[in-house]
């Protein structure tokens, strides 16, 4: 236990020296994912009228762009962008609540998150306490501030979609802190719901969490490694 707090604040004490750089690449605001045509999208599918395809951001170099920082090995934070069309004229629901993760017999591993910025937030105080109010402790404390932002700003929220050929995106946040309870290939689950007919149509997605876990363990090595 000694060793992991005294881990935990070596990683801490370096975390000014290694933001300060991200900071400075940042001083924009952080860009919008980029959207393809829902139909170029690997993961695409179509049933009912609607169209839905998903995006897990599992790749350091995306997260670091869109998110300002590795979200995923960091804080254990994986993005999944969610888009939806409407191709049918009829108000179309998906609801956060109705994205599922899920094993290979269906059986339901988590509901995204409700506060996926809460690591963040956390590492934020943490900073603000042990730096005193030192200059490059504060410029640390300000980029997880913006990193936490840019989070909740990114979030898919729930919205009616009324017309033909309109879309609808947003990330959901899962938090795989304990990798040991994934199996190698799980499923993402989303229901859209037609508001007319009441009618649900279920899409799923098959997930390769055997890669992203591999990802994050290379990634979590190296930083060992680097000694935090």
């Amino acid at each position: 236990m000694k060793s992991k707090n005294i881990n935990f604040i070596l990683k801490i004490a370096l975390l000014p020296l290694i933001l300060y750089s991200a900071l400075i690449g940042c001083a924009g605001r952080l860009p919008e994912a980029e959207i393809q045509h829902i139909s170029k999208y690997k993961t695409f599918q179509s049933q009912n009228g609607v169209s839905v395809a998903i995006d897990a951001f599992f790749e350091e170099e995306r997260l670091q762009k869109f998110f300002g920082t590795d979200i995923l090995s960091t804080f254990d934070i994986l993005p999944v962008h969610i888009i939806i069309e409407n191709n049918i004229g009829q108000p179309i629901l998906i609801q956060k609540e109705n994205i599922l993760l899920l094993n290979a017999d269906n059986d339901i591993i988590q509901k995204p998150s409700t506060d996926p910025a809460q690591a963040v937030e956390k590492r934020k105080h943490a900073v603000k306490a042990i730096g005193g109010g030192g200059l490059l402790w504060q410029l640390a404390a300000n980029m997880l501030e913006r990193v936490e932002i840019n989070i909740k700003t990114k979030a898919f929220y729930e919205k009616v979609i009324d017309n033909k050929g309109e879309l609808h995106h947003g990330f959901v946040y899962f938090i795989l802190n304990d990798l040991a309870v994934l199996s190698n290939n799980v499923k993402i689950q989303v229901m859209a719901k037609n508001i007319n007919t009441e009618a649900t149509t279920t899409f799923v997605f098959d997930v390769d969490m055997g890669a992203i876990k591999g990802e994050i363990k290379r990634r979590k090595d190296e930083e060992s490694k680097r000694g935090f």
